[in-house]
């Protein structure tokens, strides 16, 4: 049976099988659809190919290049608002070809990953279990459709609110048709830089909803393990050996997690530093652009739909990173209070390495420095806002208002 297209949104019934990779499905769909996903063989692999080697071309090599060269052929035809509109994007731009290197060039970690997951499926056995699985993978889905969405809200308002003001949205550089001579060039200019622009918001929800995805994958698998150790020794009609194999198994499934965790470890260093090193500086642009220089209401909510995007880039997987800490606390106590008063002595003990490996709660840290969390979030955050005093102070919107 074809599953319809939006029917992953919402958790299947328990009536029908639900693996841990179905929560990637959209993902991997995104990933096919900007050419980073190759078939295996035949001709067709290599007309794919070439779409790959276009949109690596287009999203991560010409767009921070093509805004770079615009400052020095167009600068001064630059209104503020164009200006601070192409430059928050550049900045954005750079760190997402990074990020979409580290991406591309990591996706063997998400297969990986992937299959290593997969054989903690075959444990959900109860109803409550399977319940958890089916609506983690719901949420992982949900968020995919979720960040596409929002970012391509920000693409299409920017490229609506740019047009109708009369300039092409990000003022990237095009040697083939110059948008001033006339409305024709305007559209056809605006629509090319749309298309390019498209392919870069892909890429960076890429990078953007992989960490989040699997890390929803990692919170409901130690939720079902959690389910799994408060059953612990609650058949009266077990043996002892059979009770050990039970701890034994669940022991060996939070093995598992912690090493799906380090799978993914490096990939999810890399770009949350990225992004760590770039908000501040591009969310004060953006800020700055909104309260100084924003010419009509369209070109504010482009503005704001921006500022909401780039918070997507790092807030949602920070508070992810606590909750998964806090998820790990409740696993230590389900160990503690689970039923083994009555343990033969080499099940406490099996018990005790448990209850040691678990308290060391599972954490992701930025380019080994920060550890990604809300506070170290809201940290670098916080230089946007020196960047708009600095602004206010010295009063440069004012002066940049004159000027032009």
């Amino acid at each position: 049976m074809k599953w319809p297209l939006f029917k992953r949104l919402k958790p299947a019934p328990l009536s029908e099988e639900v693996k841990s990779k179905d929560a990637c499905v959209y993902f991997y769909r995104s990933m096919t659809i900007i050419g980073w996903l190759p078939p295996e063989k035949g001709l067709h692999r290599w007309l794919y190919l070439l779409w790959t080697a276009n949109t690596i071309l287009w999203g991560i090599f010409y767009l921070p290049c093509g805004l770079f060269a615009t400052y020095f052929v167009h600068f001064d035809k630059f209104t503020p608002n164009e200006f601070l509109t192409s430059l928050q994007v550049d900045l954005n731009a750079f760190g997402n070809s990074v990020k979409a290197c580290v991406t591309f060039s990591q996706i063997w970690r998400l297969k990986k990953m992937n299959e290593l997951i997969a054989q903690l499926d075959e444990h959900c056995v109860t109803p409550t279990q399977r319940e958890k699985l089916h609506k983690t993978v719901a949420w992982g889905n949900r968020t995919v459709l979720f960040y596409a969405t929002m970012y391509i809200a920000f693409t299409t308002s920017t490229l609506l609110s740019s047009v109708f003001a009369g300039s092409p949205p990000w003022q990237l550089f095009n040697p083939l048709v110059d948008w001033r001579q006339g409305v024709g060039n305007l559209w056809l200019a605006s629509l090319m830089e749309y298309f390019v622009m498209c392919i870069v918001v892909i890429q960076e929800q890429q990078s953007d909803t992989f960490p989040i995805v699997f890390t929803f994958l990692f919170r409901g698998h130690l939720a079902i393990l959690k389910d799994r150790i408060e059953n612990l020794r609650a058949d009266r009609q077990m043996t002892n050996e059979q009770n050990y194999e039970q701890l034994v198994t669940c022991i060996k499934d939070h093995k598992i997690i912690l090493e799906c965790c380090d799978i993914m470890r490096p990939m999810i260093s890399a770009t949350i530093f990225t992004q760590f090193m770039l908000i501040g500086m591009v969310l004060g642009l953006a800020i700055i652009n909104i309260f100084f220089f924003s010419s009509s209401i369209w070109t504010a909510v482009a503005n704001i739909s921006f500022v909401f995007a780039l918070l997507l880039e790092t807030f949602p997987f920070c508070m992810n990173c606590e909750l998964l800490i806090d998820d790990c606390q409740a696993l230590t106590d389900a160990i503690f209070h689970s039923n083994w008063m009555d343990a033969d002595s080499r099940y406490k003990s099996a018990l005790v390495y448990f209850l040691h490996r678990v308290q060391q709660p599972i954490q992701f840290v930025a380019g080994a420095i920060f550890p990604i969390s809300m506070q170290s979030n809201i940290a670098v955050a916080k230089f946007a806002f020196s960047i708009i005093t600095i602004v206010n102070q010295m009063n440069l919107g004012e002066k940049f208002r004159e000027q032009h």
